[in-house]
């Protein structure tokens, strides 16, 4: 009898894991978000000026987190920040542990088979940095060279030579470049701190709109005044891109009520001027206008 009683109960537990197993976690809705007051922002805490931990109030800041704010505020809901990793934010399949991300995330073919999209609420274009003392100046002086970017991202695509195809972002310098070594980061800052650690690396490839101000903080930290990275070449673009709210595709898309009112937001947000005022304040110019 104890031995049908246990076999019965095990029977019980793996047919319960089987039903679990086969239930996704429950979608995120934007009834479900008003109902709860909270809305789950995914960000990053090491991405300034986009967006940082401010150690002296324990508070969020940056331009990214500044629209999440604005996007929170709108809908009438206060944020619960979350900081998953970005190879997490742009693999898709969140399971519901957080609603969306507002992290600088660009637009992509390959992104979109997981994710879903809102309007773009500014624009990018990358461009290459090298250490101060390079000598190189343009893209044929980097053969052979190392390059440090971020992991899953459009620069590290670029290098990979996997956006020839791309309809989403504009390759405006195709990729060229042979015997490149490619090192990736978990966020782009930690290039700039490792340079800045002692840590070598020949070029790196971000936004125009990063590196200026990443320059613009190591300048203003040395004591000579000199920051340890320069902009290689002004002129030159690699990519341009549509950066945008993004939203967990599920299985079955994001909720469209919740995409519709981001988006809603995101128009309000252009047409009433707040966005441009958010990125001059953080970024010292206006990325919200398609180039």
């Amino acid at each position: 009898m104890r031995m049908r009683k246990t076999l019965f109960a095990a029977l019980a537990v793996a047919a319960m894991t089987v039903a679990l197993a086969g239930c996704s976690a429950p979608k995120t809705t934007l009834a479900a978000i008003k109902t709860a007051g909270v809305i789950r922002i995914a960000t990053d805490p090491n991405y300034a000026p986009y967006s940082f931990l401010d150690t002296e109030s324990g508070e969020y800041d940056g331009f990214d987190t500044s629209v999440a704010k604005m996007i929170a505020a709108a809908l009438e809901v206060d944020i619960e920040w979350v900081t998953p990793t970005w190879d997490e934010l742009t693999a898709g399949n969140w399971g519901g542990r957080w609603d969306i991300s507002v992290g600088s995330m660009a637009q992509t073919e390959a992104r979109t088979k997981v994710i879903d999209f809102s309007e773009p609420y500014y624009y990018a274009q990358a461009t290459i940095a090298v250490p101060q003392d390079s000598t190189a100046m343009s893209l044929a002086d980097l053969n052979g060279l190392t390059a440090c970017v971020g992991s899953s991202t459009i620069y590290e695509k670029w290098l990979a030579g996997e956006l020839a195809g791309e309809t989403l972002v504009t390759v405006n310098t195709p990729m060229t470049l042979t015997g490149v070594t490619v090192q990736t980061e978990e966020t782009d800052n930690l290039c700039i701190e490792g340079l800045s650690a002692g840590r070598t690396w020949d070029f790196f490839i971000q936004s125009k709109d990063f590196i200026a101000n990443s320059i613009a903080t190591l300048e203003a930290a040395a004591e000579d005044g000199v920051a340890p990275i320069k902009v290689m070449d002004p002129t030159l673009v690699l990519t341009t891109e549509k950066i945008s709210v993004a939203l967990d595709k599920g299985s079955d898309g994001a909720d469209p009520a919740l995409l519709a009112e981001i988006n809603r937001i995101i128009a309000l947000g252009h047409s009433s001027g707040q966005l441009s005022a958010l990125s001059e304040a953080y970024l010292g110019v206006d990325v919200t206008v398609a180039p």
